[in-house]
């Protein structure tokens, strides 16, 4: 059997980085990938991505014709919660595959060998990043408790595909279930309001994200991402891959097979990374859009106090 099917069903226009996506899936040969969208515009496919276009009301009918009962799929963003049932419904074309997955778009892989995880019924507990093991048990798992149709009933997006603040979700039916699970976070994530990189790690003992805001320059350096920062002396670390999440970047088009990542933009390296040259290396660069993102920023915390103030005061 092949190894893993990672699927993005995606419907709109992709970010404009959405090639430097698809450089990243070539530089991981040993893996598939199966792409669900209604963008014909012509992107640069390596020959492990597989590129099927539908319609939205075409998935959204798909995705009907196996339930007995109505689903709530109004918008493409609801598309989330029905992730998990994807090795389900899409069985026919991820059969020859011993394990399956889903995706987003706006990350940028290393390398996927390095940090694959056998042998688990489910791996990752974050929606950027999910893999099952390829069964006919583990597909339908979802339809064991009456979670799913909470899920699919609703308009809203109730965040079944991963967990977060503690609303129940696939990860949770996995492990009520006593199935095999990998819950240590590989990946680069951000926080999504800040003007600058602030990593976040997922902790599964709390279901919390442990905030990091090291001074640190990330780096796509043939098919693998790195993290450097200085901690006395210059410190390299290797991850799976980095989540841009709700970012404009800035892509020119014209970057080779290493770039840095900074908060608004992916950039030519510009100079060797040592420990002399660390601090020289530009980490950000100031844009209207920053500028943009940095007032939404505030607005949303001036919004929280506000309301946590309006509490303390009933």
């Amino acid at each position: 059997m092949k190894k893993c099917c990672l699927v993005l069903a995606y419907f709109g226009k992709m970010p404009k980085y959405f090639p430097l996506f698809l450089k990243s899936c070539e530089y991981n040969p040993k893996f598939n990938f199966l792409v669900l969208t209604d963008d014909k515009m012509k992107y640069p496919y390596p020959k492990n991505v597989n590129i099927v276009y539908m319609s939205f009301d075409e998935m959204k009918n798909k995705i009907q014709s196996y339930f007995d009962f109505d689903i709530s799929l109004k918008n493409p963003y609801k598309l989330c919660d029905y992730r998990p049932v994807f090795g389900y419904i899409f069985e026919y074309m991820l059969k020859d595959y011993e394990y399956w997955g889903y995706c987003d778009n706006d990350i940028i892989f290393g390398d996927i060998e390095k940090f694959f995880i056998e042998g688990y019924d489910k791996a990752f507990c974050l929606g950027h990043l999910t893999i099952f093991r390829n069964t006919h048990e583990n597909n339908r798992l979802f339809m064991s408790e009456n979670i799913y149709k909470k899920a699919f009933t609703s308009s809203k997006n109730v965040i079944f595909d991963e967990c977060y603040n503690n609303k129940q979700n696939i990860h949770d039916i996995f492990l009520r279930h006593s199935k095999k699970v990998y819950e240590k976070d590989f990946s680069v994530n951000f926080k999504i309001l800040s003007t600058k990189f602030i990593k976040i790690t997922f902790q599964p003992e709390t279901r919390e994200f442990i905030s990091d805001d090291t001074e640190s320059l990330y780096v796509w350096d043939n098919g693998k991402i790195f993290r450097y920062y200085m901690k006395d002396e210059l410190v390299k670390e290797e991850y799976l891959y980095i989540h841009l999440q709700e970012r404009k970047m800035k892509y020119q088009g014209n970057l080779k097979n290493i770039y840095k990542i900074i908060p608004n933009r992916f950039l030519p390296l510009e100079m060797e990374i040592t420990k002399d040259n660390f601090p020289k290396i530009k980490k950000k660069a100031f844009t209207l859009h920053l500028l943009q993102y940095h007032i939404k920023w505030k607005i949303r915390g001036l919004k929280r106090r506000l309301i946590s103030m309006s509490f303390r005061t009933e």
